[in-house]
């Protein structure tokens, strides 16, 4: 990578800057992985000094600042702060020309920016307006301009559609890095490698030998002080359309051509538009939804909020490869542990010659599962002969951990997303095939069954239900 590269995050006082990205800037920087003479400008309304604003992010980090003061101050000695609207062409003037000034002679020809929008959803399209009128994401005059989105990127198929429309008005789509976090996990990513990097599984990977899959996204926290954000949101538009359904892509694509992002963003799309569209009705006899008690006791929340902290959808993938395997989808708040995982069940032996014994007959066999987190791992549970003169068999689990020090998920999309590699981000036709699935859940949930609500006790692993729900495939995979 050239030098001359500036990464400016709009929203740099707010939350999501001080406890992720700073920190996952931060990391990159003391381990020398972004580009020479990497600089950063912050760009929010809160009215703060450069110190100030370091101070800042120092108070969030203050412990890792601790440890490596010296890396830390060399980390905050390059970023600088500026007061003012990202939707106000003069204030990105001004922006525009901060950053032209911190350039050397040498690099007037290698202006390459980052912007990262860690702003609200409804300030996504007035921002990227700005910036274009503004001349800010002009790649013509040198250097590269790319625009990272956050999630929620529409709350349906329309405005998400209206969205993506306006963006490709003012930016080209292979500047457009829309990012779902759980892409950038090692263990979401080792779903690639171990699939296709290996052949013992992917001969069984199809409908002759998968009786189901499960993915599931579980959160020991309730909402805290989202409340104004789920109200609307709601655990469908908040986990399913974006987490689970790329999870479920990733699970069901086809081997690509290449690891190159359009193959595979390619490959991602076909599973996308594959998975069967249920009418409203239909959707309603296919999910359950929850919510935990004490949801509308928490400050923002309705007395008699409808709105849902735990879902669980079936869908069929109407493809060669799939027909037949239901996919079990389940996320949810204030459940008994965090955990996200995939679980493939495999067929039973067509014939059971022996009967499961141990203190482990609990465990369902012929069961792979993906931990994706925490405790990431990969686990295979089989029968094996249990030791003793009898010819008995009992479940056994095999087991690979993975290093307790991964790299954060923010950390390797920032990277990527500097290096121009779109491959763990979301392209704009798999947002709105999202969308299209959700959809009709959405309105059934709106409306067949607006009474139809679960109540469920915190800390528990969601509403009797959900269990019920996929009795005929046999149980959830829940962690031990």
């Amino acid at each position: 990578m050239s030098d001359g590269y500036t990464i400016v995050i709009f929203g740099g006082s707010g939350d999501l800057t001080r406890r992720k990205l700073s920190p996952a800037l931060f990391h990159l920087h003391s381990s020398q992985s972004l580009p020479d003479d990497t600089r950063f400008v912050a760009f929010a309304r809160s009215d703060l000094t450069d110190e100030q604003y370091r101070q800042l992010l120092r108070d969030s980090a203050a412990e890792e600042a601790d440890t490596k003061p010296d890396a830390w101050n060399d980390y905050a000695s390059q970023i600088r702060y500026m007061h003012g609207s990202s939707t106000e062409v003069a204030d990105l003037h001004v922006l525009d020309e901060l950053i032209r000034n911190q350039l050397s002679p040498s690099e007037s020809g290698t202006d390459n920016r980052l912007y990262y929008l860690a702003l609200a959803p409804g300030l996504y399209e007035d921002t990227i307006d700005a910036l274009h009128r503004a001349g800010m994401l002009d790649e013509s005059q040198g250097g590269t301009r790319r625009v990272v989105i956050e999630k929620p990127f529409g709350t349906d198929l329309a405005s998400a559609t209206k969205l993506n429309d306006f963006i490709h008005t003012r930016v080209d789509e292979h500047q457009v890095f829309r990012i779902d976090h759980y892409l950038g996990k090692d263990t979401v990513q080792n779903l690639l490698v171990f699939r296709f990097g290996n052949t013992i599984f992917e001969p069984l990977w199809n409908r002759n030998y998968v009786d189901h899959v499960q993915i599931s996204v579980l959160e020991e926290v309730d909402i805290g002080d989202r409340a104004p954000y789920y109200e609307h949101s709601g655990v469908l538009r908040d986990m399913f359309q974006s987490h689970l359904l790329q999870l479920l892509s990733l699970v069901g694509m086809e081997p690509p051509a290449t690891a190159e992002a359009d193959n595979l963003r390619d490959e991602k799309a076909k599973v996308l538009s594959s998975v069967r569209r249920l009418k409203p009705a239909e959707a309603a006899t296919e999910s359950v939804r929850g919510q935990y008690n004490g949801y509308r006791d928490t400050g923002g929340v309705s007395p008699a909020s409808p709105t849902a902290t735990y879902g669980a959808l079936k869908l069929q993938v109407d493809n060669w490869r799939w027909q037949g395997v239901p996919f079990y989808l389940r996320s949810g708040k204030s459940l008994k542990t965090k955990s996200t995982e995939v679980a493939i069940q495999f067929r039973e032996a067509p014939h059971r010659l022996f009967e499961l014994s141990g203190e482990s007959a609990h465990l369902v066999t012929d069961r792979l599962r993906i931990v994706i987190q925490p405790n990431e791992s990969i686990k295979l549970t089989i029968a094996n002969k249990r030791p003793g003169s009898r010819l008995d068999a009992e479940p056994q689990e095999l087991e690979y951990k993975f290093p307790v020090d991964l790299r954060d998920a923010y950390e390797r999309l920032l990277l990527d997303a500097i290096n121009g590699d779109a491959s763990l981000f979301t392209r704009s036709d798999e947002i709105e095939l999202s969308w299209s699935i959700i959809d009709p859940f959405v309105e059934a949930w709106e409306t067949q069954l607006s009474a139809q609500l679960y109540s469920y006790e915190p800390e528990s692993w969601g509403p009797k239900a959900a269990d019920q729900f996929i009795t005929p495939h046999g149980k959830w995979s829940n962690p031990v």
